[in-house]
Order: C-alpha cells, then sequence, then structure tokens
C-alpha cells in the first residue's frame, strides 16, 4: 500500500463515508461530494476534449486526432450523482496510449430517474455509436462503480436484443446485486473508506423503489446469465463494500464461459485504477487494463461469434 493511497482513502473516509443518512440526505452528500470532484487536469499533449449535447448521446469526447478504435465509458456515482469532468485524466490516457476515442456518457440520476431509466440511456449511447458508423469490434464498453454495473447491463441488453456486441469490457468495481446482504454488508463495511453499509443499502432503495425490480437481471447483472457476452475485465478492491459484487460477476461469468480477466488489490480503494497519475497503484494497473483491451484489438471476428444463444 501506497503513502498516496493511504492518504487517498483517509480523504475519502472522511469526505464520502456516511452513516444515517435518509434518502433525501444521501442524494444531496453523494451530488455534493460527487458532482464536484476536484481534479486537476493532467492532459496529455494531441488529446482533445469537447461536449457534446445531443438528443441521442449527451456527454464528452477525448480523443487523439485520428483515433483507431472507440471506448463508451459510464461513470460512477451511485446512481444518483457523477461529472464526466472527473474521468477526463482517466480518459486522456486511454485516448492517448490506445490511440482511441473515449465517449463519457451522462445518464438520468434517481430519485428523479429510477431503474430502468439509467440503463435505457446507456444503450442509447451505443446505438449513437453504432449511428455515427463505428463498427462493433472496435467499441469497449466500460465504467466503474455503479457504470461497472450499467456496463454489465449494456452488454447483457445488446446480447438479449440480438446486436452487435463490443469487442470488449472492462468494469472497475462494479456494483452487480441490488439484493443486499446484511451480514456480508456489515462484515466489510469497516474496511471501506468510501462507502458504508447505509450508504449502499439507500442507494438501492433510491435506484430501486420497486423492489420486484432488485432482482431484474438488468438491475443486478451479478445475478444473470453471461451466456455469450465478450471477453470482460474485472476489477475491485479486496477492502471495499463491493468486492462480493465484482466476484459474483466474475464468477456468472466464468460459468458461462466467458473469458475473464480478474485484478484484484488490497490496500487500495474503490474504482482505484481511475486516480491516475495520481496513485502508483492506478498507474500499475492501468497498464494492465491497457494490455486488456489490446489483447483484442485484431479479433475482427468477435461481433460475429459472440451474442450466440445456448
Amino acid at each position: 500500500m501506497s503513502i498516496r493511497s493511504n492518504v487517498f482513502q483517509a480523504i475519502s473516509r472522511r469526505a464520502i463515508k456516511r452513516n444515517g443518512l435518509n434518502q433525501e440526505q444521501t442524494v444531496k452528500h453523494l451530488r455534493r461530494v460527487f458532482n464536484n470532484t476536484p481534479t486537476l487536469p493532467l492532459i496529455p499533449r494531441g488529446v482533445k476534449i469537447r461536449q457534446i449535447a445531443l438528443p441521442e448521446f449527451k456527454g464528452d469526447r477525448v480523443s487523439v486526432k485520428s483515433p483507431s478504435m472507440t471506448i463508451l465509458y459510464f461513470h460512477g456515482g451511485a446512481f444518483v450523482s457523477g461529472a464526466t469532468r472527473t474521468y477526463h485524466n482517466f480518459a486522456a490516457r486511454l485516448a492517448k496510449t490506445l490511440n482511441a476515442e473515449v465517449f463519457l456518457a451522462t445518464y438520468p440520476f434517481a430519485p428523479e430517474f429510477p431503474f430502468p431509466a439509467a440503463s435505457n440511456r446507456c444503450l442509447e449511447a451505443y446505438h449513437y455509436l453504432l449511428k455515427l458508423g463505428k463498427s462493433p469490434k472496435d467499441i469497449v464498453i466500460a465504467g466503474d462503480s455503479a457504470g461497472g454495473g450499467l456496463t454489465l447491463t449494456c452488454l447483457l441488453q445488446l446480447r438479449d436484443k440480438k446486436l452487435p456486441l463490443p469487442r470488449c469490457a472492462v468494469a472497475l468495481s462494479p456494483g452487480t446485486v441490488a439484493i443486499p446482504d446484511d451480514q456480508r454488508l456489515q462484515t466489510s463495511c469497516h474496511k471501506d473508506a468510501m462507502l458504508s453499509a447505509d450508504l449502499v443499502k439507500q442507494i438501492i432503495n433510491i435506484y430501486l423503489p420497486n423492489k420486484e425490480d432488485r432482482s431484474h437481471p438488468y438491475a443486478s447483472p451479478g445475478l444473470a446469465n453471461f451466456h455469450g457476452l465478450p471477453p470482460i475485465m474485472i476489477t475491485a478492491s479486496q477492502d471495499e463494500i463491493l468486492y462480493h459484487d465484482a466476484q459474483t460477476a466474475k464468477q456468472k461469468a466464468l460459468s458461462a464461459g466467458v473469458e475473464v480477466e480478474w485484478l484484484e488489490r488490497s490496500g487500495v480503494g474503490h474504482v482505484w485504477p481511475v486516480l491516475v497519475p495520481y496513485l502508483p497503484e492506478a498507474n500499475q494497473d492501468f497498464k494492465k487494463i491497457v494490455a486488456f483491451i489490446q489483447r483484442y484489438q485484431h479479433a475482427s471476428e468477435i461481433s460475429h461469434t459472440y451474442g450466440v444463444q445456448p
């Protein structure tokens, strides 16, 4: 564990982690924190950022001049908050290293827009890329936390609708199960520097007010059948409360015969890889994420082999 990781987790525990908030207080707190995340833009030379505000897509495009691949990224924020600018450093390094364009998509937040508004909007974002003429074999879907769960949900929606699937996917500390296990949450709560058991349960109540929705595979992708999905990289910290969510998705993918790249660490916080270039652990694991994406860069046949139903 690096000194910088220790410092980040101490700040996170003080600024973000809370207990005993009601739903209204939870939304207000998380929006105050995640909608105004202080970031120092350290954008590599040759990478440009522009905003997109169209009916079919809202967000940012972070790109090199002549990209050869496309990454569709869904940000975190517990389904109630988050800002694309928080991810400019991470997206810019992906763009620079992979000679890519990264579309940082926005989506509607609960409680104003509960499930399935966010997942439907993410699917629309993928449709937008296809409308632009992007080839599925050159698209990667990725996301962190809530956005990691939305990444998996988007894959399931595409498969179920028999639409062409992307090259591969990356889910960083994904939230995958919306049916809380109180004992497990309480056991791991003390180790997590960002999320508490209380926060997780309130987020579920806010995003999925209808309890019958919580077992739906698009709300709890960790409970879904992953058959036919493309290769997926999943990362998780051993010290985070969503570690079991990530493990559940990994096991579901493996049992369905999906290729899985699993990356876990101890001594780091929730979604640590997005903290490039600030954390040494993030810088090390960023290279592993890039290597995973590059592994499938020339597998042009994947859009024809994945998505086949049993």
